[in-house]
């Protein structure tokens, strides 16, 4: 492996262990084999695959929080709605 190629997978390894840290596990071994295989043995520099790494690591991010909001979003719902069927069974009963 040359070492542009070796440059790639130890970022790639320290964005994952990052990536991974914050959100969860969020990429799974298989995943970050596809990326070692997408971003090695390419002609662009490694700077130009750096910055396509980084780009691709803001999206999951950016995906993980909106799904953190959705969740924490239905939650609430859920919670209101149970104390609405509450507030309602206490003013039937009284």
């Amino acid at each position: 492996m040359n070492i542009k190629n070796q440059k790639i997978v130890l970022y790639l390894t320290k964005q994952v262990i990052i990536l991974n840290h914050y959100c969860n596990n969020i990429i799974p071994e298989e995943k970050f084999q596809r990326a070692i295989a997408m971003f090695t043995n390419r002609n662009e520099d490694f700077e130009t695959i750096k910055q396509i790494i980084d780009w691709h690591v803001q999206n999951e991010r950016t995906r993980y929080i909106e799904h953190l909001k959705r969740k924490r979003n239905y939650e609430r719902a859920r919670k209101n709605k149970h104390n609405q069927n509450k507030s309602l069974q206490k003013k039937r009963v009284a």
